[in-house]
């Protein structure tokens, strides 16, 4: 019995841990994106883009400019290109072109949306695009079926789409817009393979003459390293609470009654 209460509790004290661990973090994110863009992602008067933290975050290159750009009812829709590109071991370029989705409102609650439904209206067939809630902030991303913000850009292209729908969980049409997605509005791999052939190696943010005059560029992690003090405070505390109580409970000895 004594075994299998130590081994609860060292249950509980992981739990704790990772319960600290991912919340400080996240409290971490959400303050450097609100210091970024202020209290909305499309802030006019922020010095950054908008969505600048997303999609340039995602490896390895993306372009500024969105293939989707979708404003109705209150709500954002927007869809980037981005790349992963990597050279094997026979040094031979591999690049995979991929499209980020984001939804984002600034006046309404995204807890009921459901998904994003393109349709080709002539021949009636649709491709669903599950959403992810992005952290605590109130930003979808389109994910595909491993829970990836990675979309294949062919799932866009092999059918002619020219409808998009934001459905939420009642399946209540919340935006119908139209929409084109085209092979040209996909420019990255071009560059990245003219480069390739020109220089044996892949572009980084030294080598963006050509590719920044097409707003294209690496991808940018972001370090919110000036906030590392809330997480620093909730490690603190979580190993005072677990001293303390691995204490009272272990070690501190029971008072003899006379």
């Amino acid at each position: 019995m004594r075994i299998f209460g130590r081994i609860l509790y060292a249950l509980f004290a992981v739990g704790l841990f990772l319960l600290a661990f991912t919340y400080s973090r996240d409290i971490m994110m959400t303050k450097y994106i609100e210091d970024v863009f202020g209290n909305s992602l499309t802030d006019e008067n922020s010095e950054y883009p908008k969505y600048y933290y997303f999609y340039t975050s995602i490896p390895d290159y993306h372009n500024v400019n969105p293939i989707i750009e979708i404003d109705s009812n209150g709500y954002e829709i927007m869809g980037y290109e981005v790349l992963q590109a990597d050279i094997n071991n026979d040094n031979e370029l591999n690049v995979e072109t991929f499209l980020y989705i984001i939804v984002y409102s600034d006046t309404i609650q995204l807890t009921n949306v459901e998904y994003l439904q393109f349709e080709n209206t002539t021949n009636g067939n649709t491709l669903d695009i599950n959403l992810s809630r992005f952290k605590t902030l109130n930003v979808l991303n389109g994910v595909n079926e491993r829970g990836y913000v990675y979309l294949e850009k062919d799932l866009f292209l092999d059918e002619d789409f020219n409808k998009i729908s934001l459905i939420d969980n009642s399946d209540n049409i919340l935006v119908n817009e139209n929409v084109d997605i085209e092979e040209t509005d996909f420019i990255i791999k071009t560059f990245i393979e003219n480069y390739y052939l020109e220089n044996g190696d892949l572009p980084n943010i030294d080598d963006l003459s050509g590719l920044s005059d097409n707003d294209v560029f690496p991808n940018k992690p972001h370090v919110a390293t000036e906030y590392a003090y809330i997480f620093n405070i909730a490690m603190a505390v979580y190993f005072v609470v677990i001293i303390i109580m691995t204490y009272m409970i272990y070690f501190k000895k029971k008072k003899k009654r006379y």
